[in-house]
Formats: structure tokens, C-alpha cells, sequence
């Protein structure tokens, strides 16, 4: 078993199921010190893994795929675990069938190619049953215009009039979101770390006023 998944041909295979270990691993870990990877990872991107159901976005290109892929939808820890998991057993099952039964070399060649389109597949499908369970999906349908009102803090950027910086908040789900947002006035301007207050949304940004404790 051992020889078979340290083989040169499951390599890929093999490096994707061990990260998902180490996922596993990493959130059991940091559930204990009372964190989530999960919500690091959410930091870490810089964006808003659940988009807002009002957030101008493309409807086209590369925003359709990650779409009909469910990343709008699922947590990026669940939709990273489900996206390797299928590839990495997709593809050494693939290779086993051919290693067992056919054992015809040239066809390892298409392991990879199989494993990954096998992996776009089981993706779309199960992250489309997951995303009607995963409790966060509530909060992702939370309207963009709900948000007038609640106090932001620049996270990165100087927001001026006409150069908006970016922003995060959580809504009453107790989620992030990060938005965009500048200064009514063109003499203010919003550091990093200042809290803000949504007033009025725009095509692109949210216009904010300082926020006064």
C-alpha cells in the first residue's frame, strides 16, 4: 500500500491528501486554543469568501467558474478539503485501475488531467449539497444595503474622497465582510485601524463618516 501511494506517478495524488490531513490536523489543533483555520484563512485572503448577494461583480470569466464551483458559497477550508480530497482520490484510483488492470504505462499520462476534471465535477456536486447545510451560508445571503449603519474598520489603504481603501465588518451573524469605502469630504481621510460608519452605498464603494464613540 505504502509502495503503491509513494509511487512517482501518485505523487500529486498523494502531496494533495496530505494536505488535507494537515488541514484536519491544523483546525483540531487550533479548535483547542479556542481559533479556527478556517477563519484565517478567511483573513488572509483579503476578501469576502462569501460574497454578498449585491456585490457588483462580473457575471462572466473567471467569477462564473469559482461560481458554479460553489467557492462564492462554501468556507475556503471546507472548499479546499473537498476540491483536494477528490482529486487526490480520484487520481489514485484512476491510477490503481490502471496499475491493476490495465497496466498499460502510457495511460498514467492522463491521470492527472482525469483527476483534475474528476475533481471539478464531484466539487460542483457536493458543494452544492454542502452549501445548503454549512451554517455560514446564512450569513452570505445578507443584503450589501443592510449594512448601513454599522461600524467598519479600515483594514487596508488611506481612504480619501474618490480613492476608496478597504474596510471590514461583521453583521449580526457574526461574520466578516469587507467592503470598500471613502470619505464624503475631500479633506478627510481614513488611516488603517480607524472605525468608520457606513452611510450610503455607491456603484462601487461605500461613502463613510468617522465613527464617534
Amino acid at each position: 500500500m505504502f509502495g503503491f501511494l509513494l509511487n512517482d506517478v501518485n505523487f500529486a495524488f498523494t502531496v494533495a491528501l496530505t494536505i488535507v490531513f494537515g488541514l484536519a490536523l491544523l483546525e483540531g489543533l487550533a479548535l483547542v486554543i479556542g481559533s479556527s483555520v478556517m477563519t484565517l484563512l478567511d483573513d488572509l485572503t483579503g476578501f469576502d469568501v462569501d460574497a454578498d448577494v449585491d456585490a457588483d461583480i462580473s457575471s462572466g470569466g473567471l467569477t462564473s467558474v469559482l461560481g458554479w464551483l460553489c467557492l462564492d458559497r462554501l468556507p475556503l477550508l471546507v472548499w479546499l478539503i473537498l476540491m483536494l480530497t477528490s482529486f487526490g482520490l480520484t487520481g489514485l484510483i484512476y491510477n490503481y485501475v490502471v496499475l491493476s488492470s490495465l497496466n498499460a504505462e502510457f495511460l498514467f499520462w492522463f491521470a492527472k488531467p482525469v483527476a483534475l476534471f474528476s475533481a471539478l465535477i464531484i466539487t460542483h456536486t457536493c458543494g452544492e449539497a454542502i452549501a445548503k447545510i454549512v451554517p455560514k451560508n446564512e450569513s452570505s445571503a445578507v443584503s450589501v444595503n443592510a449594512f448601513s449603519g454599522k461600524v467598519a474598520i479600515i483594514t487596508l489603504g488611506k481612504a480619501r474622497k474618490g480613492n476608496a481603501a478597504q474596510a471590514s465588518l461583521i453583521d449580526e451573524f457574526n461574520q466578516k465582510h469587507y467592503v470598500m469605502v471613502e470619505p464624503d469630504n475631500d479633506d478627510q481621510e481614513f488611516l488603517q485601524g480607524t472605525q468608520v460608519v457606513l452611510i450610503e452605498k455607491t456603484d462601487s464603494s461605500w461613502i463613510a463618516a468617522p465613527f464617534q464613540p
